[in-house]
């Protein structure tokens, strides 16, 4: 290898791969060389995509456009500890998986899955009719359920920003307000955390933690901007699944306000809290046109302890 590509980084080809690539430029620079003239001949076609502009730099050696470099942003993205304590206290069953019910939650993974498979979905909204029906519960047992999987990766994000809750369950600190990143002005590097190691077999999870309410978050979730940013941050981050703990859906209008920017729904119904009637309402507000993928039945019998919204 000379000095030259040393300093540079790039890679040498093979004479084989040389001949085709000369061959492939000498097709694009076939008008200049009919025409006669010898500028053209030494400079790039103007028809010239960049990817042919690279192969020449990388064989000529000319100072033009170099090869995309395409970072994943999932492996720099700060740890956040696991406290298994904390998390047996918050009823997160799925951490240590002692409790026999999480069970459950691998069968609604599993679900999940084939269905965004299916269908070539990634993005779950997670809400129910009202408030105290445990949805937040369910979306941090699912998404660590999700985890697991190897070669999965999986996205938990608090859009409930009246009542944010999903920092306190998993028993971390958010790193600030999410609105920041919802508007552009925190980057996914500093804002999303990955689940670090840890002895729970806890894997392929990051999340978007809130630490404060936002005064108007039907308006930011309905934003152009905020749809831009998910759109970058599924480029950066690749996940499989994106789970998105929202706001009830009867309480205000942020579930309806953000409805183009998720592809199917898990409702959480409380039981001996929603009434038929609400049930309807709320997949009512939601849309015909968004599927709801499952209705799940949480505290069949009532436990002040479990706390999540």
């Amino acid at each position: 290898m000379s000095e030259r590509s040393k300093r540079d980084g790039r890679r040498r080809l093979g004479a084989e791969a040389r001949a085709a690539i000369l061959d492939r430029i000498a097709e694009v620079d076939a008008p200049a060389r009919e025409s006669g003239t010898a500028a053209r001949l030494a400079a790039p076609a103007p028809e010239t995509d960049p990817a042919t502009r690279a192969l020449r730099a990388a064989v000529l050696g000319d100072d033009v456009t170099l090869l995309p470099q395409i970072h994943d942003l999932w492996g720099s993205l700060r740890r956040i500890p696991v406290d298994e304590a904390i998390l047996e206290a918050n009823l997160v069953i799925t951490a240590s998986r002692r409790d026999p019910a999480h069970a459950a939650f691998d069968l609604l993974r599993t679900r999940l899955l084939q269905a965004l498979d299916e269908h070539g979905w990634k993005r779950v909204a997670i809400t129910s009719p009202t408030r105290g029906c445990g949805k937040t519960f369910t979306a941090a047992n699912l998404a660590i359920a999700l985890s697991r999987y190897e070669n999965r990766r999986t996205v938990l994000l608090d859009f409930d920003m009246r009542a944010p809750a999903l920092a306190d369950v998993l028993g971390v600190s958010a790193p600030g307000p999410i609105s920041d990143w919802i508007r552009g002005t925190a980057s996914s590097g500093t804002h999303l955390q990955r689940v670090g190691q840890n002895l729970l077999g806890i894997g392929g999870l990051a999340v978007g933690l809130n630490d404060r309410a936002e005064t108007y978050p039907a308006e930011l979730l309905q934003d152009p901007k905020a749809a831009a940013v998910l759109d970058q941050m599924q480029e950066e981050l690749s996940p499989d699944a994106v789970l998105f703990d929202l706001p009830p859906a009867l309480n205000h209008d942020d579930v309806t306000a953000f409805r183009a920017r998720y592809d199917c729904v898990l409702m959480v119904v409380g039981g001996g809290r929603n009434s038929a009637e609400q049930i309807r309402e709320a997949v009512r507000r939601i849309g015909e046109d968004k599927p709801i993928l499952g209705m799940i039945l949480n505290r069949a019998e009532e436990d002040p302890a479990s706390g999540a919204a």
